[in-house]
């Protein structure tokens, strides 16, 4: 699959609940929520099972107590620990995974700061895209307060 980078920031009048319930129900080919946080949640596409570091770690695990079990019948077995690595190499490899993450955290000036930021398809980026384009945009706040004038 062919991703490229990502980047998106903008303020909005919407709710931060409500951004990010809309983008996890936007129905995106092939693309399902992998996580969800209070401000946040992550975009990535559908696999039947994904090879991440909870597995790889596993797996290590697995084979350093296989190498040191069969070091009871062969010292020379030790030699067989570095094979520990061998699970970490695909995750070494992946360097460009298409994880979207999405935030909306509420600003002080009453408006949603939405980020957007990761790799995505050119089919994700799209959605994406038109989805932030349809937000209502938060009002301007004036950069200096109105001075009040005093009467004395």
């Amino acid at each position: 699959m062919s991703t490229n980078p990502y980047q998106f920031s903008l303020r909005t009048s919407r709710v931060p609940g409500d951004v990010l319930d809309d983008v996890a129900a936007r129905p995106l080919p092939g693309i399902a929520v992998a996580e969800r946080g209070t401000h946040y949640l992550v975009l990535r596409p559908l696999s039947r099972h994904r090879f991440g570091s909870d597995l790889a770690a596993g797996a290590a695990v697995v084979i350093v107590m296989a190498v040191l079990i069969a070091t009871a019948w062969n010292v020379v077995l030790i030699s067989a620990l570095p094979l520990a690595i061998l699970p970490a190499i695909p995750l070494l490899l992946d360097r460009r995974r298409p994880d979207l993450a999405v935030s909306a955290v509420a600003d002080d000036s009453g408006g949603t700061r939405v980020t957007v930021h990761g790799e995505a398809s050119e089919e994700l980026a799209a959605a994406v895209d038109a989805y932030l384009g349809a937000l209502p945009d938060a009002p301007r706040v004036d950069e200096q307060p109105d001075q009040v004038a005093s009467t004395g």
